[in-house]
């Protein structure tokens, strides 16, 4: 088990360990599913509306534990009618890497480094970091008997 120590972006110290981040993401969850209940949603008969709901958690958790992108490092846009270069399957296998790397890095240490691991060394991977942490953190919940099996 790893403990992450680390600055929040409202300059708050705290020390969080994978376990309390899957605790508090739970109470997230339970929350969210009792605001959506009180508007009027119903999980019954949309099994893939919890999911959503979590997806919505997790984009959430991350935002609000997320420091500040510095814009300077941000490359500038392609240019309007450059071509597209072509997929690149060993480019796309170092993505892959670099993916599953961070997957795991949130599993063992917790979402906020493996997202600010992913801006300091590949921020155009945020997004699809985001994806991939809702879906196996999902699973994980489901098999950790927290949620039912969709």
């Amino acid at each position: 088990m790893a403990l992450d120590s680390s600055l929040s972006p409202k300059g708050e110290w705290h020390i969080i360990t994978p376990e309390e981040e899957i605790r508090a993401l739970e109470a997230k969850l339970a929350e969210k599913k009792r605001e959506h209940a009180a508007a009027g949603g119903a999980l019954e008969g949309a099994p893939h509306e919890e999911k959503e709901i979590f997806r919505e958690v997790m984009r959430e958790h991350i935002a609000e534990n997320r420091a500040p992108v510095d814009e300077t490092h941000i490359a500038p846009a392609r240019g309007v009618g450059a071509p597209l270069a072509a997929p690149d399957s060993a480019a796309a296998a170092v993505r892959e890497q670099k993916l599953a790397t961070l997957v795991e890095y949130a599993f063992t240490h917790t979402i906020e480094a493996a997202v600010s691991r992913a801006e300091k060394e590949t921020p155009y991977l945020i997004d699809e970091l985001h994806d991939r942490l809702a879906d196996q953190y999902y699973e994980k919940l489901v098999q950790l008997r927290k949620l039912e099996a969709l």
